[in-house]
């Protein structure tokens, strides 16, 4: 039997879905009693990593869902502070309440002073929430100022889509929102406008070397990805989408210059067919360096079960881009993470994936040095979060995950 597509946000509601199941399993099973109340639970959704505090250190901040039943949830992200006097040591999470089922956070400066802020996507609510820096306490956050957007928002990202000076927010949503921030009035963001293109994650940068900033869209239920160039002609306008083709549900993407040739590329997590998680993996898109923003055949890289988040940097040190991605695994069965070195002399080319454990399910993931010691580590959105700390003398191995923030 054909099983439909999910819905961009549908995979976190599926995991819910699946832990409340075996919530009620399990109180069944020690209790005898079907109509035991479900023990709260909490599911880490996504990760990012900033000086939060301007300290000079990398924190973290998560996405989080309180489990109690079916959605809509109640949603937090919360803040995980580095030890100004302990590298890679963290304290404890200040939780900040935001939209249901937050689904993904980004951060920047958005109102220019100096002090790091925090966007989430809400994907039952239908809002991103915007959580200013506090400039009188620096890492921790004024309350969640929130603005409706499209159905279904599942990513979020930002930048200075029209060429103003100010940050502007790019919501993956059933159409796509961008909210252009007031150049009149910092931190003050216009009504949204919706580019119509149904999509779970949006990335900004310049595919085509024109000095104007461009969006990348992943759409499950298309199976695409579409590229979205700003127009020559104004600001903040944009070209109708160039879709092209990835894996089974490009869920998430990700933008570097994979092949050091000066021109940013892609790497897409796809999800993989409903019926059958061993069909996920990572695709490779090259930039096309003789007609820049058109991309080259893609090259897919199998991954884990149910790949969910993508991230890129170099890890082993050699100069080139590598590639992890979060597999949150099929119902039942724990996730993974996907680590895919770069094949050496052979630019925008990857071995195939090592894969590690995880400790649950792997919804999100970053690369970022997390201790100061200059190798980047790996930040994972996995029952809380957690860390993959790099082996310094062992480059492009790590230790085993730390839980940090509990």
């Amino acid at each position: 039997m054909r099983v439909a597509k999910l819905r961009p946000s549908s995979l976190a509601c599926l995991l819910i879905a699946g832990c409340i199941v075996l919530a009620l399993e399990a109180c069944s099973n020690d209790h005898n009693d079907h109509s035991a109340v479900i023990p709260p639970s909490t599911l880490t959704s996504s990760v990012a990593a900033g000086d939060l505090n301007g300290d000079g250190r990398s924190d973290l901040a998560s996405t989080n869902i309180f489990i109690a039943g079916p959605p809509p949830l109640a949603g937090q992200v919360s803040v995980i502070l580095q030890s100004q006097s302990l590298p890679g040591v963290f304290g404890g999470s200040i939780d900040h309440g935001v939209g249901s089922d937050p689904q993904k956070v980004s951060i920047g400066d958005l109102n220019r002073d100096t002090f790091i802020d925090l966007v989430t996507a809400n994907g039952t609510s239908a809002s991103t929430s915007i959580l200013f820096g506090n400039s009188s306490s620096p890492g921790t956050f004024l309350t969640a100022q929130n603005i409706e957007v499209g159905a279904h928002p599942s990513g979020v990202a930002i930048g200075d889509l029209n060429g103003d000076g100010h940050l502007d927010i790019a919501v993956a949503d059933s159409g796509l929102s961008i909210l252009f921030q007031n150049p009149s009035a910092a931190g003050i963001f216009l009504s949204p406008i919706s580019l119509r293109v149904n999509c779970s994650s949006v990335v900004i940068g310049d595919l085509n070397a024109d000095g104007r900033a461009d969006l990348v869209a992943t759409s499950p239920d298309a199976g695409n990805v579409s590229i979205l160039l700003q127009s020559p002609v104004g600001s903040g306008n944009f070209l109708s989408p160039q879709t092209v083709a990835a894996g089974f549900q490009p869920i998430d993407v990700a933008i570097a210059d994979l092949n050091a040739d000066g021109f940013p590329d892609l790497a897409v997590a796809n999800l993989g067919t409903p019926d059958n998680p061993a069909t996920a993996s990572l695709s490779v898109l090259l930039n096309n360096s003789l007609s820049p923003g058109t991309f080259l055949a893609v090259t897919n890289y199998a991954t884990g079960a149910r790949s969910q988040s993508v991230s890129v940097g170099d890890l082993n040190g050699d100069r080139n881009v590598d590639v992890v991605v979060a597999n949150a695994g099929s119902l039942g069965n724990t996730g993974s993470v996907s680590i895919l070195f770069q094949e050496p002399g052979r630019p925008g080319t990857f071995q195939a994936a090592v894969n590690r454990p995880g400790t649950s399910q792997p919804l999100g993931v970053f690369i970022v040095d997390l201790n100061g010691d200059t190798f980047p580590d790996i930040a994972l959105a996995d029952d809380g979060v957690r860390i993959l700390f790099q082996i310094p003398a062992q480059q492009g191995n790590f230790q085993s995950p730390i839980l940090v923030g509990s």
